[in-house]
């Protein structure tokens, strides 16, 4: 502080007016307000645009906790006149905090331009309170550091924009005007997925006990009615365990004559039967499991339609579980499309929402259904990556592409302005790229 307080404010005034630029004033008025009174630490806020300046330090972290803290400090405490502060004008976690960044009397100088409009708040902390010869040069200085800031601080974005605006000629903001409005048309959310003509509601085939398949009496796409045999499992094992278990019953039923004869003349014999008829019924029991495994072997077609699987010499040969799934017979007249869309391409889709099908036959005849339903999870697709199984109905009463058929489907979402259409893809990609 100077011995001469008239003279320090001159000079401090001629250094803020000779400062090159806002970064060289926001330095004076942190550092060399000192000349006119003491303090230990300052700081500089300009409304709009943050912390500009503080104390002692060359550069102001952003995200930093004392930045933080100072900025909501200005924001709850700046007023349109000088005022002092101490940490019980603020309650809370901040009030509390005061003690940790700043000391406890504080001296807030609002900065104002030549309309007396405010335009910052300069915070000026120390332990002792204020004077009052103290607060009137230093509201002396914070006059002239308004002005100055006033004449260096470039004009806002917004003037600038003004000013920018204004030049341009106005066939040009005909121009933009027009390619805004054109980007802001309504148009779909679409995306785009592989997709096949699929059964609608086909009856599944699977082995009715553990075996090995022996013979595989159709083709794919082969016409069948209801009765005729799709597949047989080896009866090798059946046939013997069957044979067994006939001789074992007639070897009881025989045992059972010879003991009923016996038991009108020994008491024992007679206990004997009881016996000897349970294990009939057991014998007679394994005999019929036996015959209907035997009938089961034989697997039939529980209605008319075409055979739909792969390769039949794939299967022959081939060990199955009980409940393995080997073909399938679907009505070639009630079919649908299902369809595998990507994680990254999920978009909301309703139910009912219009899908077009494009065949790999005939693309240029798109073939019109509505969306039946998409699974929540993804789920693994035929060629190992993971997809969300999409369905959809094709119209009623109308003759729809034949079973099997594959194309590309198309799912039609809500209705987005074209600049998010042109832009959702290169977006996902730089989010990607980037991280975030």
């Amino acid at each position: 502080m100077s011995d001469n307080p008239l003279l320090a404010l001159l000079g401090l005034e001629e250094h803020a007016r000779k400062s090159a630029n806002s970064t060289d004033l926001g330095f004076v008025m942190v550092n060399d307000s000192r000349a006119l009174a003491f303090y230990r630490q300052a700081a500089l806020f300009i409304d709009g645009e943050g912390l500009k300046a503080v104390s002692g330090v060359a550069g102001i972290e952003s995200g930093a906790p004392f930045t933080l803290w100072l900025e909501r400090v200005f924001k709850r405490l700046a007023s349109d006149e000088v005022r002092q502060a101490c940490p019980a004008d603020l309650d809370g976690a901040d009030g509390s905090e005061w003690s940790e960044w700043l000391p406890s009397c504080a001296l807030m100088l609002p900065l104002r331009d030549r309309d007396s409009k405010r335009l910052g708040t300069l915070l000026l902390a120390r332990d002792e309170t204020w004077g009052d010869q103290d607060v009137a040069l230093l509201t002396r200085a914070s006059d002239f550091y308004g002005h100055a800031w006033t004449v260096l601080h470039r004009p806002s974005p917004v003037t600038e924009w003004k000013q920018k605006i204004q030049s341009i000629p106005r066939y040009r903001l005909k121009l933009a005007a027009g390619i805004v409005l054109a980007l802001l048309f309504p148009v779909r959310l679409s995306v785009l997925a592989p997709a096949e003509v699929v059964a609608h509601d086909p009856a599944v085939i699977r082995s009715p006990m553990e075996g090995v398949i022996e013979k595989v009496h159709v083709r794919p796409n082969q016409k069948v009615a209801e009765g005729d045999i799709l597949f047989e499992l080896d009866r090798t094992t059946l046939t013997g365990k069957l044979e067994v278990a006939k001789k074992a019953l007639s070897t009881a039923q025989a045992e059972l004559d010879q003991a009923s004869q016996q038991a009108f003349f020994d008491s024992k014999a007679k206990g004997m039967l009881t016996v000897i008829r349970a294990r009939i019924e057991e014998r007679g029991a394994e005999a019929a499991q036996l015959d209907d495994l035997m009938a089961r072997s034989q697997v039939k077609a529980p209605r008319a339609g075409v055979a739909v699987l792969d390769d039949p010499a794939e299967w022959q040969g081939r060990p199955v579980a009980v409940g393995e799934k080997v073909l399938a017979v679907a009505s070639p007249n009630d079919v649908e499309v299902e369809a595998w869309l990507a994680p990254a391409d999920v978009i909301s889709l309703e139910k009912g929402g219009p899908v077009s099908l494009f065949l790999n036959s005939d693309p240029l005849s798109p073939v019109s259904a509505k969306l039946l339903y998409v699974t929540y999870e993804a789920i693994a697709q035929p060629d190992g990556t993971l997809g969300h199984r999409v369905r959809a109905e094709l119209p009623k009463g109308e003759a729809g592409p034949r079973l099997g058929l594959k194309g590309t489907a198309r799912l039609d979402g809500h209705r987005v302005a074209l600049i998010y259409w042109l832009a959702r893809r290169p977006l996902a990609v730089v989010r990607n790229f980037v991280g975030l």
